[in-house]
């Protein structure tokens, strides 16, 4: 665990492509011997490296900082209804072994939680990476995770209800191992390296199989006192909870059973092969499959503009398999709706933007999850 003043200089270098001890000092507001001392410490445990002399304006050369990022290497993974997904990444995130295998039909927890312990092992012993250069293990899952505990509350893919997860693998895998939920790993995924980065208060909203969401307000992950944030599909949109519910199933949330990949299955297997591509793309179309889709969306509108009123974010990013193949159609539907739910100070800077990261994200958002937690950057 770097110092909180150590992790600030490396936040610094890492963000820079280089970068000198007193552009550091000057940004940071810092003595130069402070700062000298600093990145002596972190050169010391190989996390920055001088890549060179420039010259200033002053005349006098200055050396050059860059952020090393083969210093350690981190393993994510996503663990989903339908598939597991591990990669083994550098500090930076730059991938350099994946995996992707159809998660097996297993509803006992320790059972599963064994399988995905396995299947990382095998990615490990594929790799020329020594464990003792791995620094640890960050995991999402499709369930509600206690921030504090990273206890899985609740899994219902995998019948897991308070079950320990983090405990369970890092017993198997012999590292640190950090849980949390796979929406809000998607999220720190895409403000670290995609559509949010270098943005500090951001709505995301996933419509996937599930329909979920994230919020990132101050540069932090909003998690909640009891990690229960961002549970949108449960989100209530009128005092008839059943109004429009295009399935029927109690399991799922009050707003995902008006619109979420695994409703909107549902609602098309009753049509005569009504495809979602042709309704997702012609939204403005009179048939009734579509005018049904429609009223889901306002739904689904009035949810983003109630969170909008609570959070003021910078943009609104979508996210999800479903809502970044149908991006355009959805921000050309989902935009001027927001502008008439919303007073005008709302809207005036209201921006939508489509998340950037297709593959990979959840378990990408669980590399940086261990950096955050174990190198405290």
């Amino acid at each position: 665990m770097l110092s909180n003043l150590e992790a600030r200089i490396l936040k610094v270098i890492r963000d820079s492509h280089e970068i000198s001890r007193l552009e550091i000092s000057k940004l940071l507001n810092l003595s130069k011997p402070v700062i000298s001392q600093i990145v002596t410490q972190l050169i010391e445990k190989g996390l920055v490296e001088e890549s060179g002399i420039s010259k200033s304006s002053s005349g006098r050369p200055r050396i050059k900082l860059k952020f090393f990022p083969d210093a350690w290497y981190c393993i994510g993974a996503e663990l989903e209804e339908n598939y597991l997904e591990v990669i083994i990444t550098d500090l930076s995130g730059a991938i350099t072994l994946s995996f992707r295998e159809k998660t097996p039909s297993i509803k006992e927890s320790a059972e599963i939680a064994s399988w995905c312990a396995q299947r990382i092992k095998q990615l490990m012993e594929k790799s020329s990476i020594s464990q003792q250069k791995i620094l640890g293990v960050g995991v999402g899952i499709s369930g509600m995770v206690d921030p504090n505990t990273e206890i899985v509350r609740t899994a219902p893919a995998f019948g897991m209800k308070t079950f320990n997860l983090k405990a369970a693998l890092e017993r198997d895998l012999k590292m640190p191992v950090c849980v949390a939920n796979r929406v809000k790993l998607a999220a720190l995924a895409e403000y670290m390296t995609g559509a949010a980065k270098g943005f500090s208060d951001l709505l995301f909203v996933f419509l996937d199989s599930g329909l979920g969401s994230a919020v990132i307000t101050g540069d932090q992950l909003f998690q909640g006192y009891f990690g229960k944030s961002g549970e949108f599909g449960w989100m209530l949109t009128d005092i008839d909870l059943t109004k429009d519910d295009i399935c029927q199933e109690q399991e799922f949330g009050h707003l995902a059973r008006k619109i979420s990949g695994h409703s909107l299955k549902r609602f098309l297997e009753m049509t005569n092969g009504v495809e979602l591509d042709y309704i997702m793309r012609n939204l403005a179309d009179e048939r009734s499959e579509t005018k049904i889709i429609r009223k889901s969306l306002l739904h689904l509108i009035a949810a983003i503009a109630n969170a909008i009123l609570m959070f003021d974010p910078q943009m609104v990013i979508i996210k999800g398999r479903i809502g970044q193949k149908y991006f355009n159609e959805l921000s050309q539907f989902i935009l001027p709706h927001l502008k008439r739910m919303l007073p005008s100070e709302f809207h005036e800077n209201l921006q939508l933007r489509c998340g950037e990261i297709e593959e990979f994200d959840v378990a990408l958002g669980g590399v940086f999850l261990v950096q955050k937690k174990l190198m405290n950057i």
